[in-house]
């Protein structure tokens, strides 16, 4: 018997037939996905180099069309590989946009007809609604003369231009300027107005200690002897200096910034008076009285002592203490002015300031905050090298102009945290308390004289010693005033002192915001530095 033939096949071909035919499509849209992995891939690393090209931009300001091109390339270019890119960059009304375009290479694009696709990236920065409150604390010590001082000048000038040609709001920045050297000047202004009867027609600011009711030791002046009346008893105007504040147990006047409280005498600030020192031109700088057998600088002086001195300053009769505001200034009317010698001191080789009560004094007074940067500007101008390192009294006073308390309240509340409170700290040297080989132990500093015990105690002590002791109050001051919200840089000028660098960079608010100035050329460069650091960004697309 014969079996039927089958009419079944063999389907192998069929299958295999078939998966060619589907096996084309498969592998182009494969192929398609690798290309959009990768096109996904590049224009995501070109968005973060458009985004960074943006800020770049941004953060320069007001610059040439040219240069904003230049700057947006070399972003995407050096730190993102895209040499072969198409950089185009639009500046408007304070925003810079960056577009970057590349063609990328396609792994399966052929099959369509084409190679390449081009990947766009655009990206628009400009300034976050932030509010800058800015002090500017300048070294206008004697060692600043020259070059130092000149170089200093345009590079803050810079800053201030550089930060207005930002094209914020006008309400954005504000600027203080704090010169400082021995003493800050706080401005005259704040004196008291006397009239030609010894009265005060206005009193002094309600911060300063205008009656000396504070307890402060001086090696020459009685206790509540007004300053302001000896100014003008011996027809000078008090220039506008003041001393440094003593602590009052806890209450650290002199490193915190603690509000000056007419119940806490020790908490206002008494004005700066030079004293007559004895008529030895080889141990004192500033004796522009005659002696007349009346030698001041005793080591714990009695207060019979020290009105025993004031005949010197022209007293007659016997020394009546004041009573009341008015007899604190009219009492000069009781005395005869004094035969005085306000010639030009050479004690100092490179101080030739006339002697008298504002000795010490010759620096230039603040400028607390404001908006209008020309005022700025003009001031920076007509700083002056002269007179010693004080940095404690730097740091304070930049503290205090930021600061919403009083003496100055022109800074925001210290709880807003929309603005931005930068202190810049400048100096060229070591702090200094001054030690001379005298009675009094130093030169008249914003401590009064060493003799007088107001640095730590120290009556006796060698120079190492009070600037060791100095170094530490400035920087209890500094940590104050960071932990009050104060951003702080600081920049040490051309002094190779390792002390003095480990104070700065421990005073500055982290690591990059201390700059170290080998040469004042660094100048304008590390300004421009803080410029972009201080500057916050934000991107708009």
């Amino acid at each position: 018997m014969h079996k039927k033939p089958s009419f079944k096949r063999d389907t192998s071909g069929n299958f295999g037939l078939t998966f060619s035919i589907l096996a084309v499509p498969a592998v182009l849209a494969g192929g398609l996905a690798v290309d959009y992995v990768g096109l996904s891939v590049e224009r995501s690393e070109l968005q973060n180099a458009a985004d960074a090209a943006a800020l770049a931009v941004a953060r320069e300001g007001k610059i040439s069309q040219q240069k904003a091109e230049e700057i947006a390339r070399s972003i995407v270019n050096a730190n993102y590989g895209f040499s072969a890119a198409q950089v185009s960059v639009n500046l408007e009304d304070g925003v810079a946009g960056a577009q970057a375009t590349v063609e990328r290479p396609l792994v399966f694009g052929g099959v369509m007809g084409k190679k390449t696709m081009p990947v766009t990236a655009f990206a628009e920065a400009t300034y976050a609604f932030t509010k800058y409150e800015i002090a500017l604390v300048l070294d206008t010590t004697g060692s600043m003369a020259g070059g130092k001082l000149t170089s200093m000048q345009n590079a803050v000038i810079g800053l201030v231009d550089g930060m207005m040609d930002l094209g914020m709001q006008k309400d954005q920045i504000k600027f203080a300027l704090v010169p400082y050297a021995g003493f800050v000047n706080v401005g005259p202004e704040y004196g008291p107005e006397i009239n030609g009867a010894g009265k005060v027609k206005k009193p002094a600011a309600a911060w300063l200690d205008q009656d000396a009711k504070a307890p402060i030791p001086q090696s020459d002046l009685p206790s509540e002897f007004s300053r302001f009346a000896m100014f003008r008893h011996l027809k000078v105007d008090w220039p506008g200096c003041v001393e440094t504040r003593v602590a009052n147990g806890k209450a650290l006047h002199d490193i915190d910034d603690t509000v000056p409280d007419p119940t806490d005498k020790l908490s206002l600030f008494t004005p700066f008076f030079a004293v007559d020192e004895p008529d030895n031109p080889y141990k004192y700088p500033n004796s522009y009285l005659p002696d007349a057998g009346k030698s001041m600088g005793k080591k714990n002086a009695s207060e019979a002592d020290k009105e025993d001195q004031l005949v010197r300053y022209g007293r007659t009769g016997k020394y009546v203490k004041p009573k009341n505001t008015d007899d604190a200034i009219a009492q000069v009317m009781k005395w005869k002015k004094p035969k005085t010698d306000f010639s030009p001191s050479s004690f100092y080789s490179n101080k030739k300031d006339p002697k008298g009560p504002g000795f010490g004094c010759e620096v230039e007074p603040l400028v607390p905050l404001t908006d209008n940067a020309s005022e700025i500007t003009t001031t920076v101008k007509k700083l002056k090298a002269n007179g010693s390192t004080n940095m404690l009294e730097g740091v304070m006073w930049g503290w205090r102009v930021l600061s919403s308390r009083e003496p100055f309240t022109g800074g925001a509340n210290e709880s807003d945290s929309s603005v931005e409170k930068i202190m810049i700290f400048l100096t060229d040297g070591q702090n200094s308390f001054g030690n001379l080989n005298n009675d009094l132990g130093s030169g008249y500093t914003s401590m009064g004289y060493l003799v007088d015990g107001r640095l730590d105690n120290l009556t006796a002590a060698s120079s190492g010693q009070t600037n060791d002791a100095l170094d530490k109050k400035t920087l209890a001051a500094c940590t104050n005033a960071k932990d009050d919200g104060i951003e702080i840089y600081t920049i040490r000028l051309e002094e190779p002192d390792i002390g003095t660098g480990n104070l700065l960079s421990e005073c500055a608010t982290s690591m990059s915001h201390y700059f170290d100035a080998p040469s004042r050329s660094q100048l304008a460069p590390i300004f421009d530095t803080i410029k972009k650091g201080v500057v916050k960004l934000r991107l708009t697309s």
